[in-house]
């Protein structure tokens, strides 16, 4: 599944988008990868799935074709 990243995650990751293979993965299953390849936090996170902010305790499954946007935290104001 294409991953995009944003903000201060692409600079963790040194990288905007990326590949991931991950067979019938969930929110948690993605978290759980990319905390182990780029020691990322999940509390510094956000997850969106086709342009939708997703839960990350709720185990929503992944598809292949899902658009997948790995997003730093936001303020509000």
């Amino acid at each position: 599944m294409k991953v995009h990243y944003f903000g201060e995650i692409a600079d963790i990751t040194g990288k905007t988008t990326d590949d991931v293979v991950l067979k019938n993965a969930s929110v948690a299953e993605l978290l759980s990868n990319l905390q182990s390849t780029y020691k990322l936090l999940s509390d510094d996170i956000h997850i969106a799935v086709n342009h939708q902010i997703v839960s990350k305790e709720k185990d929503t499954q992944l598809n292949e074709t899902d658009e997948i946007a790995v997003l730093s935290p936001f303020a509000g104001g």
